[in-house]
């Protein structure tokens, strides 16, 4: 049985939108609070944080300013040998459900080499293994920042590409901008209806 932990990535800079997308509220909740509970509902063996927020599991950047990838690298530094495998979502998907984390958590068991939807970097999951560990070590060193992309690092690892339904594309989405966060409060309207 894998040990799996789960990775929020909340450690970006929300520069297009102006403000800390993870504080945005959904409800009750903010983004962040959603993220990390819908992560645990997915029975993963602990739920942790990327960024630096004094109230969670937190795994502060080792490196800033790095993107997804420096999120990675960190959380890659602090929980190798002790989990298995990594089960990432962004903090800015609020549309993303516990299943479309557990089929990726159940294809993973059939594909261990890692899996992510087509057309869509996250979510995804990561073997934890040396292989990652040394492409993170090598990304980060590189002066090129087109080697840190994470296309780049789907197609290096060659991670397992799963088809998504497509009545649910709209749960892939990102909100980025305030007018895609004024779409989310819009769709999140009709959909609760």
């Amino acid at each position: 049985m894998n040990k799996i932990a789960g990775i929020v990535l909340a450690g970006g800079l929300s520069s297009r939108m102006g403000k800390d997308k993870a504080t945005l509220k959904l409800e009750a909740n903010t983004l962040l609070e959603q993220a990390i509970y819908m992560l645990e509902a997915c029975s993963l063996d602990k739920v942790f944080v990327s960024g630096d927020y004094e109230a969670f599991n937190s795994i502060p950047d080792r490196q800033k300013s790095l993107g997804p990838i420096g999120g990675l690298d960190a959380c890659v530094a602090k929980l190798f040998g002790e989990f298995d495998a990594l089960c990432i979502i962004p903090v800015d998907m609020p549309f993303l459900t516990a299943n479309e984390c557990l089929i990726l958590i159940k294809k993973y068991e059939q594909y261990p080499i890692g899996v992510y939807y087509s057309q869509s970097t996250f979510p995804m999951i990561l073997p934890l293994n040396r292989l990652l560990k040394n492409y993170l070590t090598e990304v980060l060193t590189s002066p090129h920042n087109k080697d840190r992309s994470l296309y780049r690092l789907l197609k290096t690892l060659k991670l397992k590409k799963i088809k998504r339904l497509e009545k649910n594309v709209y749960r892939f989405k990102n909100i980025n901008t305030q007018q895609q966060w004024n779409d989310c409060l819009l769709t999140h309207k009709q959909i609760s209806k």
